[in-house]
């Protein structure tokens, strides 16, 4: 089966919810961790697998990846797997600093975030490693996310603050690179700022199976998409009140600075900005307005029809 919907009905869809909560009242606030934000910014785009795209309201303004950074790195973990040269650095006898131990409570920082960048090769190199990491961003993204250097710093202090390397190390948490290349690595990360309209071209590079949309170039290997986009479902904010595949049918990311990025396989990807988040650092404005774009399409990645945009 077929379900068809022309570009228009996006359009009419999209605009329709920017309106509905653009001056929504908002219970929340901008991450502490963030200034000279204004808090009324908010957008949305979307860009389908062909590039075609649809954008509203305030698509250009650069906000932290945050957790959604955690796309890409799986991504490059998924294609080193694949990669007969690289295996063996997934070997568990591999792991390097810490045995296996349980996940580090209290960090400021995600441990597992941390743990994933450690699994990217090469080891022991921390330029090589980010340049890997910021050249597959690139390549889905088509343009380059900027550093945010007062985030980074401020970050960092913080983790050496808390004391995060050893807190790990106390914990047995299992690294496959040293600690403090990782850690470094994925505070970067995080602190990199994107617009909407910059996440929704890397999302659609892998609701395309690893070809830009834009460029017509691949991104990477398409064979790794499927497990990418689970990840997604299965890191996405989950943790809110009302599950929220449940609520919107859309595997997505999330992030502190009010952005979020969700991918429709085949078919699409939707962002959205608004950097007023909740209590468990979600863009309030971003979820309503992407779950209720995904009801107003009456389309899920868990329905039976193959959606087709004409």
């Amino acid at each position: 089966m077929e379900r068809h919907i022309s570009l228009s009905e996006i359009e009419a869809a999209v605009k329709e919810v920017y309106e509905k909560f653009k001056d929504y009242e908002v219970d929340g606030e901008v991450d502490p961790r963030l200034h000279d934000v204004d808090p009324d910014k908010f957008g949305i785009a979307v860009m389908l697998t062909d590039g075609r795209t649809v954008k509203v309201g305030d698509t250009d303004v650069a906000a932290p990846m945050g957790t959604i950074v955690r796309m890409p790195v799986y991504l490059e973990h998924r294609l080193q797997k694949l990669d007969e040269t690289k295996k063996v650095h997934f070997d568990k006898r591999s792991i390097r600093n810490h045995g296996g131990g349980p996940r580090p409570e209290g960090l400021p920082i995600s441990a597992n975030g941390i743990r994933l960048v450690s699994k990217i090769q090469p080891t022991g190199d921390a330029d090589g490693k980010y340049a890997v990491i910021s050249d597959r961003i690139l390549d889905m993204m088509g343009s380059a996310p900027v550093l945010d250097d007062t985030l980074y710093e401020s970050m960092t202090k913080t983790n050496e603050a808390a004391d995060v390397e050893n807190m790990i190390a106390r914990s047995d948490y299992p690294l496959y690179d040293d600690a403090p290349i990782a850690i470094d690595i994925y505070t970067r990360l995080v602190a990199l700022q994107a617009s909407a309209s910059q996440l929704a071209v890397m999302g659609a590079t892998l609701a395309a199976d690893g070809r830009n949309p834009l460029s017509g170039e691949y991104a990477f290997d398409g064979i790794v998409a499927p497990r990418v986009v689970a990840y997604m479902a299965a890191k996405g904010p989950h943790h809110l009140a009302r599950p929220w595949l449940i609520k919107s049918g859309l595997p997505a990311l999330s992030s502190f600075g009010g952005s979020m990025l969700g991918v429709l396989p085949g078919v699409m990807a939707v962002a959205a900005y608004s950097p007023v988040v909740n209590d468990d650092g979600v863009s309030v404005r971003a979820y309503k307005a992407m779950s209720h774009l995904m009801k107003r399409l009456g389309i899920s990645v868990f329905g039976s029809e193959k959606v087709v945009v004409d």
